[in-house]
Order: structure tokens, then sequence, then C-alpha cells
């Protein structure tokens, strides 16, 4: 069976893949609509795959709960459906504020395009085994259940999570490094494809976790981990 994890990047989405023998490969996408191409048995994204149209999703509180009040800024409230349509950010923090009580930030409109193609991509393809992860939970599940405190876009931070990543297979950071090779920095950075990588190692585990503890693989209510 084929795993994968994917995560959003400047030149669309950076795509990990684990095949039946544990061999890691990477594609980068231009659009979701090319990854039914790749037959898989169960695929982690992250991006929110659902809008917060009542109020902010229960899933993405209790992650910020489990991740505590150092790491809980690395997961995103998902915008309300109209902010997330809205035609630039000014119009998108006032609609998100009016129907959520909170403005919104730049951070979470700049993933809105991402959150649309995303949802519609689920809508028109719901045969496909896509659902919702977060990788900083990955990462935290993996680290005996303690969040790491270092920022993944700086050195130090791709170094703590490459280790964890090494500890699943020790082949995957020469296949990363290649991918950075063969990729362009404007197109996609290190922690995108760490983030991707790590999802495709969760994806393939036997104990993949969800939050909030009460929900299955398929709710769509839950980020799994």
């Amino acid at each position: 069976m084929t795993y994968v994890g994917i995560d959003g990047c400047r030149g669309g989405w950076i795509v990990a893949i684990i095949d039946r023998d544990g061999k890691l490969s990477h594609l980068l996408l231009s659009s979701l609509k090319d990854l039914p191409n790749i037959s898989f048995k169960l695929a982690l994204i992250d991006i929110p795959l659902e809008f917060a149209d009542q109020c902010y999703r229960s899933c993405e509180i209790a992650a910020q709960l489990l991740l505590g009040s150092r790491k809980r800024a690395s997961i995103f409230m998902t915008p309300h459906r109209s902010a997330v349509f809205a035609t630039d950010y000014i119009e998108a923090s006032q609609l998100n504020r009016l129907h959520l009580g909170k403005g919104l930030s730049k951070q979470s409109w700049n993933i809105c395009s991402k959150i649309k193609e995303a949802i519609l991509f689920i809508t028109q393809r719901p045969d496909v085994p896509l659902f919702e992860a977060h990788p900083e939970l990955c990462f935290y599940f993996l680290n005996n259940c303690e969040p790491l405190l270092s920022k993944k876009s700086l050195p130090e931070g791709a170094d703590d999570r490459l280790k964890i990543i090494n500890e699943n297979d020790s082949n995957y950071i020469q296949v990363i490094t290649e991918t950075l090779k063969t990729t362009k920095r404007k197109a996609v950075k290190l922690d995108d494809i760490i983030d991707a990588t790590i999802l495709a190692i969760r994806a393939k585990a036997a104990n993949i976790q969800t939050v909030p503890i009460n929900k299955h693989i398929g709710d769509r209510d839950a980020i799994l981990f």
C-alpha cells in the first residue's frame, strides 16, 4: 500500500509518497487535481477540510490545548466560509469578525486559496481517502507527546524535526536532500518538505491518532496525527 503526506507551498503542493516497500519520494504538484493519478490507501494533508460556519472548530481548539501555550499558535483557526471567499484581506477580516467575533490574521488569509482548493477537491472527489492532519501534532506524538518548541523555519527547528524523521527511517534524510537539490526555494521550502514527509510517515502508521480523541478517521471535524 502507498501512503501520502501533502503540504501547501508557494509552487502548489509538495507531496511525500511512501510506497509499499517503505521507499520515500516527493512530487511537486501545481494542483490537487493531479492527486488521483497517485494510487494510495491514505493521504494526510495540512490544510482545513471544513469551514468554520457557526463557531471556531472544536478540533483546532483541542489541538491548540494539546500543544500548549508555547506552540498553540502553530494551529491556525479556520476562517468563516464567507471570509475564505472574500475578495481581499480587509473584507475577509471584517466578515470573520462579523460571524466569529474575531478578525483574520494575514497568515490565515494567505492560505484561503488553498482551503478553497482542498475543500472543492474533496467535494468533487469524495472517493479519494484524503484527510486533514497537522505536522506539529505528528512531531508532538513522535516526541513522546511533547511539542517541539523550536521554530520549524530555523536551522535548529529543521534539525529537531529531521532527527525524528531519521528515527523512523535513516534513508529519508537523503531523499529530502535530493528533493532540495531538484526543486527551487521559491517553489518549495525545506520546512514544507519536512511537513509533507512527517504526514506520510504518520499516514502509514498503525497507531494514528485524532483530536478530539472521540473522533474517527473520516470525521470532518477531526485532525489526524
